[in-house]
């Protein structure tokens, strides 16, 4: 075995101190470094929270003429914004681009009846529930349809990027999906005998059917009932931000507000839920 000489184990010290040295420095540098801020920082610096939503997704947000992009989700949207003392940008997303459009940080919030399902949960964050009513499917009253066995190999109406597509495959097999951009799209191809069936949200395909001045002509398949919650889409590990927005609405719930919000858009249809923590 070889012994370091003098002069070896001198450069060997030289080289630590150097070593220390640089570690020293490079403390104090990070350590000088500001905090990166979080959403909820950037949102108030900012001083506007840009929020996703679509343009063709009646009551939730839709283009209404003059008056732009409006809708029950737009007005949650409107009280976040207003909590957080910033104004609201719009931000028209597809539904195909709501999680690329958070990842990417081209917005903070997305507001479009999105379905909190677990898939996207992976993803992304959600808010409290805004939104209850489970998954139903309507017919033409006339079509004698009552029960879900009898849509095998008929048509069924469905908003693209829709999270539900395995469970109808499952349910019937040879059901055939017809895909839409939009729900006032799917349910008028299902008024005028485009397709058999239509599948969105109990409320809001009463309220279509309400709206449509032949409510009667239409009902709802008696045996299949899919859970559904929407909520706000947010980025992954914002629990400041999450905190702020589930905030919001709760105290909106609290106040009264939240249910003039929903009699706005879903009048008169009753309100079957309420806003609370999770």
């Amino acid at each position: 075995m070889t012994t370091p000489t003098a002069p070896s184990r001198a450069a060997a010290s030289r080289l630590l101190l150097a070593l220390a040295a640089l570690m020293a420095h490079l403390v104090t540098h990070l350590a000088a470094l500001p905090a990166r801020a979080d959403e909820l920082d950037d949102v108030k610096a900012r001083g506007t929270l840009v929020v996703g939503v679509a343009a063709a997704s009646p009551p939730f947000s839709f283009r209404d003429g003059d008056r732009g992009i409006v809708g029950y989700d737009v007005d949650l949207a409107a009280e976040v914004a207003k909590a957080l003392g910033v104004s609201m940008t719009l931000d028209p997303v597809i539904n195909a681009e709501r999680i690329p459009a958070l990842r990417d940080r081209r917005v903070d919030l997305v507001a479009s009846g999105m379905t909190r399902s677990a898939g996207r949960a992976r993803d992304i964050d959600f808010s409290i529930a805004y939104f209850v009513s489970p998954h139903k499917i309507l017919v033409r009253r006339d079509s004698g349809l009552t029960r879900m066995s009898a849509l095998a190999g008929r048509t069924l109406g469905l908003v693209r990027s829709a999270s539900v597509d395995k469970d109808l495959a499952a349910a019937v097999p040879t059901l055939k999906i017809v895909l839409f951009d939009d729900y006032q799209a799917a349910f008028t191809a299902l008024r005028d005998g485009q397709v058999d069936s239509f599948l969105a949200d109990e409320l809001l395909l009463l309220r279509f059917a309400e709206r449509s001045g032949r409510p009667r002509d239409f009902s709802l398949i008696d045996d299949y009932v899919l859970p559904r919650t929407a909520g706000f889409g947010l980025r992954k590990s914002e629990p400041r931000f999450k905190d702020a927005v589930d905030r919001t609405l709760i105290g909106l719930e609290a106040s009264g507000g939240a249910a003039h919000i929903f009699d706005k858009w879903f009048a008169p249809l009753p309100r079957p839920f309420r806003l609370r923590s999770e």
